[in-house]
């Protein structure tokens, strides 16, 4: 086969065709809809999840072995963000169930009429409709489908096309996925016509299909929207070396300050050069400028030495530079940044220039919590968060209750500041603050608008530290330590003396972690961005580490609604009069309410034992068993 898990390989093209073989045990198909719509279709090793079922899907996580509890979904596209799936989701929420059916039957004849196989499914109990097919050889660009999703739109007014015009992040759920209200997505077909028709999707069909369907649906062209693009600045090279084909201008002030202060001890100069190279390259200046920049600057010390110990790097790192500044968004003026985004720029650049500050003791969950505030941040475009620690944990990968004790650790340093104390239902109020004055070196990026050096994994530091790969030791992972270690040491850091200043851990930690990584194969492994992930699944699932994440979400989202319910409790004991309400039930065979519900109607009274204090362990397990009946009823 040439997909292992459904993850594509875009220079080998589908080729799979394997078979369908319904599990036994499985009478309603969630097992093989698992295994075949998800695991084998999806074209990432990562799936969005929904756990507090709020219809966010504002988390990933690498693809559990079991299926999840909660709502997921898969992504359209591969690692190169071409399409290799094509999901459509007619919503019945805009036009109502009738015109939603409407809409799927119209094109899934349109389908059976091209002769591409493909599989229908009732989204949940709202009367969604879900067509897919699977595309074979290279998948399909971006652009094409975005203009399929535009001539679809005109025909079927209940289509929602958000996931088809969105390469990136666009995902949809698959068939078996639990729905948010109760139920699940349920293909049309059942028993033999249903493993018939998914290995026919399994064999996938050509991309040209998204052509011919253009063709069929008869549309008003879309006029191009004035929106931001990437800026198309051509390498040239004359007597003074490759530079960017655009007027020469003045460095910002922030770069001048950076070139004329030598570094504190504990920055990264590697990242503080490459931060000054960048902004020359975008001001239109040639390898030549570079080379009596660094002859000289006492910003570019580090090159500098390197070549005094006859290893000169600085044209390596113009080009690095330079191919970088060439593909820049277009923003000349910074007309579209908004002040969050150099504040939060800042804090990123922060993290980057004290690497060695989160070796000491509890450092890596510290590191991981802010990198995760600020993804956060972006989102909301505030500093100001209400979020709880459990939230939080799912973002960082880590527990609640380690959130809890690093954010007071954070707080004294100073890297944020609890603006108001959680209440009840209502979360805590967190502030991100500016980095505390670390040098010049840390907060020039944000006043340039650009982001930090990347490692070269083509992985943000987040979406590498949170693998299920590195969860403890204890539990069979390899450790946040060793996370640390092989980012820096992918970066281009090989020696245990360089490792050390980068992390700073011992030189004796360090070698443990080599010798771990060693044994893996990981410093062997050459692979980025979506390979990367797909080798560290591999390792996780080897080690028996792999759907750490998810099972930590269900813990807190069972957290999460023992919490509610006990508030629940305690607003209704203190209301005042005779009291009526729901009898406490730990049976598993009662009616499955919406999870809209409140969750004293759902779990009845909350358990006490006999001095009338809360019986948490009978009322986790109630919670338990009523999810499970809500499951099977599915």
């Amino acid at each position: 086969m040439d997909r292992t898990q459904g993850i594509s390989r875009p220079d080998a093209g589908l080729e799979t065709h394997a078979r369908v073989t319904p599990p036994s045990g499985d009478p309603d198909n969630t097992q093989l809809l698992y295994s075949t719509c998800t695991r084998l279709w999806s074209p990432r090793r990562r799936v969005r999840v929904d756990p507090d079922r709020q219809h966010r899907y504002s988390a990933t996580v690498s693809i559990p072995t079991q299926v999840p509890e909660h709502p997921w979904a898969v992504y359209l596209t591969d690692s190169d963000q071409r399409f290799r799936l094509l999901g459509f989701d007619f919503d019945s929420g805009r036009h109502g169930r009738g015109v939603a059916i409407e809409d799927s039957d119209r094109l899934a004849s349109q389908l059976t009429e091209l002769g591409v196989a493909h599989l229908r499914a009732h989204s949940g109990p709202t009367g969604g409709q879900h067509v897919w097919l699977r595309l074979a050889e290279a998948g399909a660009d971006p652009d094409t489908v975005r203009k399929l999703a535009h001539a679809l739109s005109q025909h079927y007014p209940s289509l929602d096309t958000s996931a088809l015009t969105n390469p990136a992040t666009g995902a949809v759920r698959p068939p078996g996925t639990p729905h948010r209200a109760g139920g699940r997505s349920t293909p049309h077909l059942q028993g033999r016509a249903l493993i018939t028709a998914l290995a026919e999707v399994n064999r996938g069909t050509t991309p040209e299909v998204v052509t011919w369907l253009i063709a069929r649906h008869p549309h008003v062209e879309q006029h191009p929207s004035p929106v931001r693009h990437r800026a198309v600045h051509q390498i040239v090279e004359d007597s003074t070396g490759p530079r960017l084909d655009r007027p020469h201008r003045s460095l910002p002030h922030r770069t001048e300050a950076l070139l004329g202060t030598a570094p504190k001890p504990g920055v990264d100069r590697s990242a503080l050069a490459h931060t000054i190279l960048l902004s020359m390259a975008r001001a239109g200046r040639s390898l030549d400028d570079a080379r009596a920049a660094v002859a000289t600057a006492p910003g570019l010390i580090r090159l500098r030495e390197d070549a005094a110990r006859g290893r000169d790097d600085t044209e390596r790192q113009w080009s690095r530079a330079l191919a970088r500044a060439a593909t820049f968004t277009a923003n000349s003026d910074n007309a579209q940044r908004e002040p969050i985004d150099d504040e939060l720029d800042a804090i990123v650049h922060a993290l980057a220039a004290t690497t060695a500050h989160w070796g000491r003791r509890g450092g890596a969950s510290d590191e991981r919590i802010l990198h995760a505030l600020t993804a956060l941040a972006r989102t909301a475009r505030t500093r100001i968060l209400d979020i709880d620690c459990r939230r939080l944990g799912q973002t960082c990968a880590l527990d609640a209750s380690t959130v809890s004790r690093r954010l007071r650790v954070l707080a004294g340093e100073g890297w944020v500041t609890l603006t108001t104390p959680s209440a009840g239902t209502r979360a805590a109020r967190w502030t991100l603050n500016l980095p505390p004055d670390l040098g010049a070196e840390i907060t020039s990026h944000a006043t340039q608008g650009e982001p930090a050096p990347a490692s070269g994994l083509g992985l943000t530091p987040l979406t590498h530290h949170t693998h299920d790969l590195w969860s403890p030791l204890r539990s069979g992972g390899l450790g946040a330590l060793t996370a640390r270690v092989h980012w820096f040491y992918r970066s281009g850091v090989h020696s245990v003396t360089g490792l050390s200043e980068q992390t700073g851990y011992g030189t004796g930690a360090i070698e443990q972690a080599l010798t771990r990584l060693r044994s893996t194969g990981l410093l062997r492994s050459n692979a980025t961005g979506e390979q990367l992930l797909g080798v560290l699944e591999t390792v996780a699932q080897t080690r028996g580490v792999a759907g750490t994440n998810a099972r930590r979400a269900l813990r807190h989202l069972v957290d999460r609604e023992l919490f509610n319910w006990w508030n629940e409790e305690q607003e209704w004991r203190s209301t005042p009069g005779k009291k009526r309400g729901t009898r406490r039930t730990t049976s598993t065979g009662m009616l499955a309410l919406p999870i809209s519900a409140p969750a004293r109607v759902r779990y009845g009274r909350f358990p006490t034992r006999s001095n009338g204090r809360a019986d948490y362990f009978t009322a986790r397990a109630v919670v338990s068993q009523i999810s499970s009946a809500s499951r099977s009823a599915a």
